[in-house]
């Protein structure tokens, strides 16, 4: 059986610091040592593993004494989770969303004029953010005015994923064994506490935004299942994290 190549990228980090001394590191590892632990000693040793069973960490990081969960991000892909509608919705409802933004946020998803997915026409993009623009942009002043709620769901999506039982991931990094961006939950939130998203016109809670994993508008259903679905990715990713890196302390 071939691994996938998220898997492979993984086995790499694993590879490259498992059981070394710190001193026998690239420079990028030491960078990543730094960043997550402080002042090492050249002497050091380092564990390092894969976590199992489709957690938001992928591999930890054991050093001096400490363990350190890392969310490895790579390529050109932005998306960062994905969820059922219904229990997205019955999310948002623990944070008191309206009604009419529960609506809203239904007619969006299945883009047929219905909120379940029974209409005869779904409409392609263009022609559905046209018809609901008034209802988005409410929509995205309720999401958005709690900045506790926006941290809230920012953790949920990118560090300890929908069940209370998850392994908690304590920092993203984007890039591959040679080179790469570190950035940790108290750097993330830094970020979202001085910044504003009100300049998005997509449905977005903070940086990240949220799409139907297939409405299938203009073509025939192929997979019934997929129309339930929500994906969340946040579109500047690498570039935000280089930002976030740069700019706050962990």
């Amino acid at each position: 059986m071939h691994k996938n190549i998220g898997r492979l990228k993984e086995d790499e980090f694993v590879y490259a610091l498992n059981n070394k001394k710190a001193g026998e590191l690239s420079h990028n590892m030491k960078h990543i040592l730094r960043e997550m632990f402080g002042f090492f000693e050249e002497s050091d040793i380092v564990k390092c593993g894969l976590v199992e069973h489709y957690q938001k960490p992928d591999f930890y990081i054991e050093f001096k004494g400490q363990k350190k969960y890392v969310s490895l991000k790579s390529g050109s892909s932005t998306v960062v989770a994905e969820e059922g509608i219904k229990q997205f919705l019955a999310y948002l409802r623990e944070w008191n969303l309206s009604v009419d933004g529960q609506k809203t946020l239904l007619y969006y998803h299945f883009g047929d004029g219905t909120m379940d997915g029974s209409g005869e026409k779904r409409m392609d993009y263009r022609e559905l953010i046209h018809k609901l623009a008034p209802r988005i942009v409410e929509l995205n002043k309720e999401l958005n005015s709690n900045k506790k709620f926006v941290k809230e769901f920012i953790y949920r999506c990118l560090f300890k994923g929908t069940q209370e039982r998850n392994v908690e991931a304590d920092f993203i990094y984007h890039g591959d064994v040679n080179y790469g961006v570190v950035c940790s939950k108290e750097q993330i939130f830094k970020h979202v506490d001085r910044r504003s998203w009100d300049y998005m016109d997509n449905l977005h809670i903070g940086p990240i935004q949220f799409r139907p994993h297939a409405r299938y508008a203009n073509t025939e259903i192929k997979r019934e299942e997929k129309r339930w679905k929500v994906d969340f990715w946040w579109a500047r990713l690498p570039a935000d994290l280089d930002y976030i890196a740069e700019r706050y302390d962990g």
